[in-house]
């Protein structure tokens, strides 16, 4: 009988646990919502963007979906997200390319900014959102301007 009661018990925690997970990520994908500008941004050779270059980018977040543009492209694509991980992590995929051609990253949402590190497709997740070597993609957002 203990051993049912046992049982029981573990299986109410096991799914609240998932309740509580699918929860944290449906509230991550809340706060990604909207319209965002980067107040800082790195690339992949380790240089920062320069203000114009910052002012020009800007980044629509709908549910699952994100446009990404500037002066000179447009991307898009989906992102999935496990606030459950440490750190969090998200994963981009580019409009038409192919599934397995995933941006692994992680992100922070700290009050207003949302802080997020890519490697590209093919490559290892970063561990740290500021990495010091080159080779990630550095973002942190701020919401748009109206």
């Amino acid at each position: 009988m203990y051993r049912s009661i046992w049982l029981f018990v573990l299986l109410l925690v096991g799914l609240g646990s998932s309740v509580n997970g699918q929860n944290a990520t449906q509230s991550d994908v809340d706060r990604f919502q909207g319209a965002w500008q980067p107040a800082f941004m790195r690339n992949l050779e380790g240089q920062n963007a320069t203000s114009e270059e910052l002012k020009a980018i800007r980044l629509v977040v709908k549910d699952n979906g994100f446009t990404l543009t500037n002066k000179e492209i447009s991307i898009a694509g989906t992102f999935t997200i496990d606030p459950s991980k440490t750190p969090k992590t998200i994963d981009l995929v580019l409009t038409g390319s192919k599934s397995d051609e995933r941006f692994l990253g992680i992100y922070e949402i700290q009050g207003e900014q949302r802080l997020s590190c890519f490697a590209l497709p093919k490559e290892k997740r970063p561990q740290v959102l500021r990495p010091s070597e080159k080779g990630y993609l550095m973002f942190e957002w701020k919401p748009a301007a109206p």
